[in-house]
Parts: C-alpha cells; structure tokens; sequence
C-alpha cells in the first residue's frame, strides 16, 4: 500500500482517510488554496520568456506577417480573396483541424453562431465535404438568405429562443459559438446545448479574449469537473488497483482544452462507469 500511496495526490492512504482528510480542512480553506494555487500559475505564465527556455534542434519561423498553409481550411481560407467574407484568428484554422478531421467525409451536423457574411459557411462545406448538415443562428435577420445552412434568427443568450431551437433540430455533432462572445451569451450557450452534443461531439468557443474573461473563469470551474474522485484501493488486484467511479459529468466529456482564445470541449465516444488504475511489472522499491 505504501507503494501504491506515493503515487498518489497528497500520498493519499485510502478512500476512507481522504474522506476523513477532507472533513477537517475547511471548504473556505480550500477555496483559499486553490486561489493562490491559480494566481501562481498565472504569475508564473506571465514572467515567461520566450528566449529563457530553449528548445533543442533550429525552428524555421515564417517572415512576420506571412501565412503558411498547413491543412485544407488554412487552403480555404488563403484562397478567399472574394465573395462572402470570414474573418478568423488564423490559429484557429489548425485548432479546428485538430479536432475536427474525424468528421470530414462523413454525414454530420454543425451549428454555427454567428454567421455574420456567410463565409464560414462556405468554408465548413468545403471542409467537411457535401454530407455535412449545417445549422446557423444569428441574431440578424440578413442571415436568413443563406441558403446552404438551415438559418434561425434569435438571441443566444435566450433560453426559450434554445427550447424553439432544440425542437426543430436533430442532435449535432459539432457546435461552434462565435456569436456575440458577451460572458453571459456564452455561458447559456454552453448550458443549453453541451448535452445536444452527440457522442464523440465537439463544442468549440470563439474569441475568449483577456486574462481576466469571465467565461474563461467558468470554463475553470467547469473544467474541475473531471477531477472529481472517490478512491477505492485493491492492492490484491494489480488489475485495478486503483478505481474510482465516474461522476456524470466525467462520464459524458472526455476532456476540457484551453487554447489563445478558444475553448473546446470533446463529448466521450461512448459513457465512462469509472477511472481504473493497473499494476504493471515486478520490481518496486522496498516498502
């Protein structure tokens, strides 16, 4: 148990004697702890330098301001010089690509909001191939005309507009919120359609700007979801030795990213019951 227990956060002992661990601290205690835990990893990004941590072997960077191709949207969007217009961080393009190659070819469904010129619109059916289902939603009436999109005109930081939305459209595979980027629009955005996402679905959102964001803030806290834990020790079964079942949120996301800017949230491909832990291997340190 000894050696099982150093690996353990805080060298915890069992699921008992975390339990009991965790009564005497205080909530507020905690509370306190995690805040300077946060506040020196932010001091800690903000005193790093770019020159202070070398990396081994050249990086070949592009001139200052000259975009470099590197999967089909970086294409797409190089190659728009007229029509419909986009505007985008061009980091995104390879964020998108990232978690989004899985669905190029295959039948899907996309919501986008915030259609604003109706190029993004062009560019996810380009991207995604022609049996793709896209959706938009916009609080301008001038979207309507797009036609390659179902378009629904509302307010995203309306609930009764996502009760309308969520009963005239199938479940989706990818959302993208790039709409009126308020704290509050993103917030019941998220809340409202996160559980629309099917399994293995993508929720991506746009434009989280500044250190001190508020739904940057929320993300956090959504994020500590997926470290919620009830340990249970079985030193006798190397093949789970260490198990904790799977509270509801673990057991839909798969995981929290935090990207400049972006946030994206992957739905799990199927629900997870618990987080298991194996033993491996004969040689161990001396108890």
């Amino acid at each position: 148990m000894k050696q099982i227990a150093r690996y353990l956060p805080g060298r915890v002992r069992s699921a008992a004697a975390t339990r009991a661990a965790a009564k005497v601290v205080s909530r507020a205690t905690r509370a306190a702890a995690r805040t300077r835990a946060a506040a020196a990893g932010f001091a800690y990004a903000q005193a790093w330098r770019r020159h202070s941590h070398p990396v081994n072997g050249a990086v070949t960077r592009p001139a200052k301001g000259q975009a470099v191709a590197t999967n089909r949207l970086d294409a797409f969007f190089d190659a728009r010089t007229s029509g419909r217009g986009i505007v985008k961080w061009r980091h995104y393009l390879e964020i998108y690509d990232r978690h989004l190659a899985k669905f190029v070819g295959e039948p899907s469904t996309l919501l986008e909001i915030g259609i604003y010129a109706g190029g993004s619109l062009d560019m996810w059916r380009e991207y995604l191939g022609p049996g793709s289902e896209l959706y938009g939603v916009d609080i301008d009436p001038y979207c309507k005309r797009f036609e390659e999109a179902t378009v629904f005109t509302g307010d995203q930081a309306d609930r009764a507009f996502w009760e309308r939305f969520r009963a005239e459209t199938p479940l989706l595979d990818i959302i993208v919120d790039d709409g009126g980027h308020t704290v509050e629009q993103q917030r019941v955005t998220l809340e409202e359609l996160l559980p629309r996402l099917r399994p293995g679905g993508v929720y991506i959102c746009e434009d989280i700007h500044g250190d001190d964001n508020g739904f940057l803030g929320y993300v956090h806290g959504l994020s500590r979801g997926l470290f919620g834990y009830d340990l249970t020790l079985d030193e006798a079964n190397p093949g789970r030795v260490l198990s904790s079942p799977a509270t509801p949120f673990q057991s839909a996301i798969h995981s929290v990213h935090v990207y400049p800017y972006v946030v994206v949230i992957e739905r799990r491909d199927v629900p997870l019951d618990e987080l298991v832990a194996s033993k491996h291997g004969t040689e161990w340190p001396p108890p």
